[in-house]
């Protein structure tokens, strides 16, 4: 028996969980993003400011960050009991305040599965500067 059939959940749904995140960070979509994030998040930016749900969403709310790019490269997935960790790096470019930008990224971000309904409790990002 494989762990995922242990586990009654995928890589896939997990791949299929961030997909979704990601085409609601790209469109803004504070209603896709309320659902996709835990109440209790953490968020650390890749400033190293610690963020929570409600300063996540109000980015978005406010235009502060509009994100026109999000290519996830080197994706890896591990899942758990009830929750997965994802972690990749990729090229993120967007505006932030106003200003355009255009970053190497590095992500790792855990999703937890609570009464059957998956949310992301924490949320990591750094400056790739290599």
């Amino acid at each position: 028996m494989t762990l995922e059939s242990d586990l009654n959940f995928s890589i896939t749904d997990i791949e299929q969980l961030e997909d979704r995140l990601r085409k609601a960070m790209l469109s803004s979509d504070t209603a896709a993003l309320d659902e996709c994030l835990d109440d209790n998040l953490i968020a650390i930016d890749p400033f190293g400011r610690r963020l929570n749900k409600q300063e996540n969403l109000d980015f978005h709310r406010a235009n502060i960050l509009k994100l026109d790019q999000i290519d996830m490269l080197d994706c890896s997935v591990r899942l758990m009991e009830n929750a997965a960790t994802v972690s990749w790096f990729g090229k993120i470019a967007g505006t932030y305040y106003g200003e355009s930008f255009s970053e190497k990224l590095a992500y790792s971000r855990v999703w937890s599965r609570t009464d059957g309904r998956w949310t992301l409790i924490l949320i990591h990002s750094t400056r790739i500067t290599m």
